[in-house]
C-alpha cells in the first residue's frame, strides 16, 4: 500500500495519467470509497447495491481518467460519474426516478416553493408528484445546486454547458417547480 496520502488529488491523477504505477489509484479509492457509497445510497437506498455501484464507479473512474479535464475539480467530475451510474442503474431497475430525491433535497425544494399554505407532508406529496413531471436534467441541476451545494462554475463543468446555460436552466427548473407546485396544491 502506498503511503503518499499527502499528495493532492491532482498530483495523484497526474501520476496516473502519465502512466504512473496503478497502485496510485489505491489512494483515490481510499479517499473516495466512503463518499461514493454514501452518494450511491442516497440514490438507491440499499447498502449492498451501493457497494456494487461503488466498485463500478471506481472502475469507470480508472478507465475514464484520461478524459478528466484538469481544469475541473476531481470531486465534481467524480460526482457526475456517480450520478450517471446511479441513474442508469435506476433506469435498468425500472424504479421511479423520484427515489433519487433524498430528504435533504426535499427540504431544499420545499424552500424553493413560494406558497406556504400546506403542511410539510402535503408539500412532500405534491413535490413527489411534480418530480415525476420534470426532466432528469432538471433533477440533476437541482441536485447539484441545492443538495450538493455546487457553484455555478462546478455545475457548468459537470454538465458541460456554459455558465449562462446553467443559470437559465436553473431558473427555468425553479420556475417549473413553482408552477407545478401551484398546480398540485390547488388541485389536491
Amino acid at each position: 500500500m502506498l503511503k503518499n496520502d499527502n499528495l493532492s488529488d491532482e498530483e495523484v491523477i497526474a501520476f496516473l495519467r502519465a502512466g504512473g504505477h496503478e497502485r496510485y489509484f489505491e489512494i483515490i479509492t481510499r479517499r473516495y470509497e466512503t463518499y461514493i457509497i454514501k452518494k450511491c445510497r442516497s440514490y438507491v437506498k440499499n447498502e449492498d447495491v451501493s457497494e456494487d455501484l461503488c466498485q463500478e464507479i471506481l472502475i469507470k473512474v480508472f478507465m475514464q481518467l484520461k478524459n478528466f479535464r484538469s481544469d475541473a475539480k476531481f470531486k465534481t467530475w467524480l460526482y457526475s460519474i456517480i450520478h450517471h451510474t446511479c441513474i442508469d442503474y435506476l433506469r435498468k431497475e425500472k424504479k421511479k426516478t423520484h427515489t433519487v430525491i433524498s430528504e435533504k433535497l426535499m427540504d431544499e425544494m420545499i424552500d424553493l416553493v413560494e406558497e406556504d399554505v400546506l403542511d410539510k407532508d402535503a408539500m412532500e406529496t405534491a413535490l413527489f408528484k411534480l418530480l415525476e413531471d420534470i426532466t432528469p436534467e432538471e433533477k440533476l441541476i437541482l441536485l447539484l445546486k441545492y443538495k450538493e451545494k455546487h457553484s455555478i462554475k462546478e455545475i457548468e463543468q459537470t454538465m458541460g454547458i456554459s455558465e449562462s446555460a446553467v443559470k437559465m436552466r436553473l431558473s427555468r427548473a425553479k420556475e417549473k417547480i413553482n408552477k407545478l407546485y401551484s398546480k398540485y396544491s390547488n388541485h389536491d
